[in-house]
């Protein structure tokens, strides 16, 4: 018969996992990403450009009287969210969980997710970095946290996005867990 670990360590374990995944995400994150990286507006070559900052009446181009969307511009992001449930049913979802697709627009804030605001705070918040994170060379715990599987597709800030979260290991859980208001709300 297999031994499994005791319950209570699992919290100690946890907390190591987090502080380590932070101190990788805090050393691989400063390097610079070609895929994300933004050209100064060529109108104020001192101060980088960031979608949001204009005021409702002066459009990031320094036009007035239109916004992004009546302009024909494109959001600065835009996101399909696809939850499903994967094939391993041996565990249950968190309350609430359903499956179902939304999208979601930054700048301007949109689309049918269920809180679009604080999941644009939280994509302002956390950058790219978890929607670009590969772990699959990462040592990770081997755990299931749940069949929660999250499918995002689309572009934020000009960097192309198609990933799958998911709770197949300890890494995919922080992860999972690092962009939660924008995937499970």
């Amino acid at each position: 018969m297999a031994q499994y670990p005791s319950v209570t360590a699992l919290p100690t374990r946890l907390a190591a996992l987090a502080a380590l995944g932070l101190l990788l995400i805090t050393a691989c994150g400063n390097e610079p990403d070609e895929t994300s990286t933004v050209a100064p507006d060529a109108s104020s070559p001192s101060e980088p450009s960031t979608p949001g900052d204009a005021s409702p009446e002066e459009s990031p181009d320094g036009q007035t009287g239109s916004s992004d969307q009546e302009s024909g511009e494109e959001a600065a992001v835009s996101l399909v969210i696809e939850r499903t449930l994967g094939e391993d049913q041996s565990l249950s979802p968190e309350p609430g969980y359903e499956e179902g697709t939304w999208t979601l627009t930054c700048s301007p804030v949109g689309g049918d997710h269920p809180d679009p605001e604080s999941a644009c705070a939280e994509i302002e918040e956390v950058g790219t970095e978890p929607f670009l994170l590969d772990t699959t060379d990462m040592m990770c715990t081997m755990q299931m946290g749940g069949p929660e599987v999250v499918d995002v597709t689309g572009h934020i800030d000009g960097t192309e996005i198609d990933t799958e979260f998911n709770k197949v290991g300890g890494c995919e859980i922080d992860r999972f867990e690092t962009v939660s208001t924008v995937i499970t709300p």
